[in-house]
């Protein structure tokens, strides 16, 4: 499917992030991303930068803050992989937490969520797999049972990107173990809900400066009105979500792979042997 023609204007404004974007690599995260990598320490200075000059919110509707270009998005999170591929997870998973409350959010739901996200007021992750599944939903274990005006959650979910540092978290959880993956459904957790816990810190060999962690999901109650779209919609709204985010992901190891191309070319230049 070829991606919309796009308007003078927009290509325009398109060129001045990108400019912009190029400019903030050169001076603020290139210089940081070997410290952020070795000590381990999620840069939320840069998050802070990002969130300022409107990075953030570039791939959300216009109507609730973004800009509204998912190429230009791309574009971004490639740009800033080439130099800090831990800094580029900052943009990349506030779209991929984001895209279920914009493909299945109510009205409500998406006045209330998009706008604090685009703006990076609130950060957002995407939890979905198990230490048993990933994208397997018909061996999903966490649970969510309707109890009143609130659902309960119970499970564990692992490799969760940079949900220590976020404010909400997409969840899904079966609601009926019999339907398999049609029994799934999707919720939106507050990090600071009751009985939503952070396990354990998983060590990894790079891209350190991006936490990930385990989530325990203890008696987590939460309102009823934080279902996503219907119950036994959540295996339908996770594989739209994947489905759109897999070109940011690949727009990340284009950039890393690209800084480590720019880099080896420079070291060759610069480097003396045998009197050469």
């Amino acid at each position: 499917m070829l991606a919309p023609e796009r308007s003078a204007e927009m290509l325009e404004a398109e060129q001045m992030i990108l400019d912009t974007v190029r400019k903030l690599v050169k001076e603020k995260v290139e210089p940081r991303a070997a410290e952020i990598d070795a000590k381990g320490e999620y840069p939320k200075d840069l998050r802070d930068l990002f969130a300022k000059n409107d990075l953030l919110g570039i791939p959300f509707p216009e109507e609730y803050g973004g800009l509204g270009s998912f190429q230009t998005y791309v574009k971004v999170v490639e740009e800033i992989a080439k130099a800090c591929a831990s800094s580029a997870l900052i943009v990349a998973v506030q779209e991929l937490g984001a895209l279920p409350i914009m493909i299945a959010g109510s009205d409500a739901q998406k006045q209330k969520y998009l706008p604090k996200l685009a703006t990076g007021e609130w950060m957002t992750s995407y939890a979905l797999t198990e230490p048993t599944s990933g994208s397997d939903a018909a061996n999903m274990r966490s649970t969510a049972v309707r109890d009143g005006d609130h659902y309960v959650l119970n499970g564990t979910k692992v490799f969760i990107t940079n949900v220590a540092v976020a404010d909400i978290c997409i969840v899904f959880a079966s609601t009926n173990k019999e339907l398999g993956p049609k029994g799934v459904s999707a919720f939106i957790c507050h990090t600071n809900d009751p009985g939503f816990k952070l396990g354990k810190v998983e060590h990894k060999m790079g891209i350190k400066g991006s936490p990930t962690n385990e989530v325990i999901l203890d008696n987590c109650r939460i309102p009823a009105d934080r279902l996503l779209g219907e119950e036994g919609e959540g295996f339908k709204i996770a594989m739209k979500t994947l489905d759109k985010s897999r070109p940011g992901v690949a727009a990340q190891a284009l950039g890393i792979a690209q800084g480590a191309l720019d880099f080896a070319a420079n070291y060759l230049k610069e480097r003396v042997a045998f009197g050469k």
